[in-house]
C-alpha cells in the first residue's frame, strides 16, 4: 500500500479531534463576548464580535474542504481582528488598556501556530504579531512584556507540537499492527474492509474499474498434517511472495484468512492474464475475480468467493510440491 498523504492525515482520530474542539473553542470563546459584553452595547465590542463572527463561519464553512489550513488561517487572523479592536474608543474595556489585551490574546494565535506546523509557525505568528502590535504598545515597559509572553506561548505550542507528532507516530505503529498480517506482511481482512470503498471511490473519480481477486491455497490442512504448521507457514509466506511479484506495485494486496488471499486493483485491464501469472508460478491455488466497481463490500465478496469456489472445483487434489528448504516450486 502507498504512503499515508495530508488527506490521510485529517483522518486520524487525533487530528479529527483537535479540529472539533478548535471550532468548539471558538463557539465558546463568542458566545461568552456576547454574554458579557452585548448587554453594555458598546459599538466597538459589538462591530469586533460581529467581524469576529463573521471570519469564524468563513473559516468554519471552509474547514470540510481544507480542514488544516482553515484553522491555521483562523488562529492567525485573530491579531488583525485585535488590532481592530484595538482601535476602537466605545468598548468595555477601557482603550488605555488595549495595549495589555492584544498582548494577553496574542498569546493563542503564537500557540496555535506553533502547535500546529511547529517552528514555522512560531516565527510567522509571532513576526505578525510584532508587526501589528508593537505600534500599538506606546508603553516600552510592554515590550518585554510581550517578548516574555509570546516567547512562553511558542515554547508551549513547540512542546505540543513534538508531542503530537510522537502520538501521530505511535498511532500510525498501532495502526499497522492491527492492519497487517504478521505472517506474510500483507494487510490483513479489516483493512481490506477499509480499504475497499476508498479505492472504490478513486476508481471511479478516475473513470477506471475496481477488480476485486480472491486466491485460495488448496490443501493447507493436509500441507499443515504432513509436514506440519512450521511448513504450512512456509508455503504461505512463498505464495504472498509470488502474488507481490506477479501484481502491479499500486495492487493492494490482503491475507484474509488461513489460506485465503485477496487483491484490490484500480484500473486492471486483464485480470485473467494476471491470474495466469500467478498460476504459472504457484498451481497449487484457486481464484477468482469480479468487477466490484458498482459493487458494494459483501456483495462484491460474495461474488468473487463463488467464482473462486468454481474454479477450485475444477483443480484435481494436489499437494503443493514441499521441500524442507523451499516449500513450494
Amino acid at each position: 500500500m502507498a504512503g499515508w498523504s495530508s488527506r490521510d492525515l485529517t483522518r486520524e482520530p487525533f487530528e479529527r479531534y483537535w479540529g472539533a474542539y478548535y471550532w468548539w473553542v471558538m463557539a465558546a470563546a463568542l458566545a461568552i463576548a456576547l454574554v458579557t459584553q452585548y448587554p453594555w452595547k458598546h459599538r466597538g465590542d459589538l462591530y469586533t464580535d460581529a467581524l469576529f463572527l463573521g471570519w469564524t463561519l468563513a473559516l468554519y464553512a471552509a474547514s470540510r474542504r481544507w480542514p488544516f489550513w482553515s484553522r491555521l488561517v483562523h488562529a492567525l487572523g485573530v491579531l488583525p481582528i485585535l488590532a481592530f479592536y484595538t482601535a476602537q474608543t466605545d468598548t468595555a474595556i477601557p482603550p488605555e488598556y488595549h495595549a495589555e489585551l492584544f498582548v494577553l490574546f496574542a498569546f493563542f494565535p503564537i500557540y496555535t501556530a506553533t502547535a500546529m506546523v511547529g517552528a514555522p509557525g512560531f516565527a510567522a505568528a509571532a513576526l505578525l504579531a510584532a508587526v501589528i502590535g508593537f505600534p500599538l504598545i506606546e508603553e516600552p515597559p510592554l515590550v518585554p512584556v510581550a517578548f516574555f509572553f509570546w516567547s512562553l506561548a511558542g515554547l508551549l505550542g513547540l512542546g505540543y507540537y513534538r508531542m503530537a507528532a510522537r502520538l501521530r507516530e505511535f498511532h500510525r505503529a498501532l495502526l499497522d499492527q492491527a492492519l497487517a498480517d504478521p505472517l506474510t506482511g500483507l494487510r490483513n481482512r479489516r483493512a481490506l474492509e477499509e480499504d475497499f470503498p476508498r479505492l472504490q471511490a478513486l476508481a471511479k473519480r478516475e473513470g477506471k474499474r475496481l477488480v476485486f481477486t480472491l486466491w485460495d491455497v488448496n490443501d493447507l490442512k493436509a500441507i499443515n498434517d504432513l509436514y506440519g504448521h512450521a511448513a504450512g507457514d512456509r508455503v504461505l509466506k512463498k505464495f504472498a511472495r509470488i502474488l507481490r511479484e506477479a501484481l502491479r506495485q499500486s495492487d493492494a494486496l490482503y491475507r484474509i484468512g488461513g489460506d485465503e488471499f485477496a487483491g484490490l486493483h484500480v484500473g486492471l485491464e486483464d485480470p485473467e492474464a494476471m491470474l495466469a501469472r500467478v498460476r504459472q508460478q504457484f498451481p497449487w491455488a484457486s481464484s477468482g475475480w469480479v468487477d466490484a466497481t458498482d459493487l458494494d463490500f459483501q456483495t462484491a465478496y460474495r461474488w468473487v468467493d463463488e467464482r473462486m469456489y468454481r474454479d477450485k472445483a475444477k483443480k484435481p487434489e494436489e499437494l503443493a510440491k514441499f521441500t524442507r528448504e523451499e516449500p513450494v516450486g
